[in-house]
């Protein structure tokens, strides 16, 4: 049996990547939400987003490795 990892079915670093880019701008045009990026950088913004896609990545078993905080933390 040779399934696909959850990471292949999800379309890989790309499919991910463009989850993250449709998924981030509408969280940060969120009434309640966007404060949470109100006074944020573009910089800050962007290793946000890169942050998500390598945790995502990471999670579903893909290769990228997440090197931001825990959960617990």
């Amino acid at each position: 049996m040779n399934q696909k990892s959850l990471y292949e079915r999800l379309g890989g670093y790309d499919g991910i990547t463009a989850f993250a880019n449709d998924l981030l701008p509408r969280l940060r045009a969120d009434p309640q939400l966007g404060r949470f990026w109100q006074n944020r950088g573009a910089d800050g913004i962007a290793r946000e987003k890169q942050l998500l896609i390598d945790f995502l990545c990471s999670s579903a078993g893909g290769p990228m490795y997440y090197t931001g905080r825990d959960m617990k933390t």
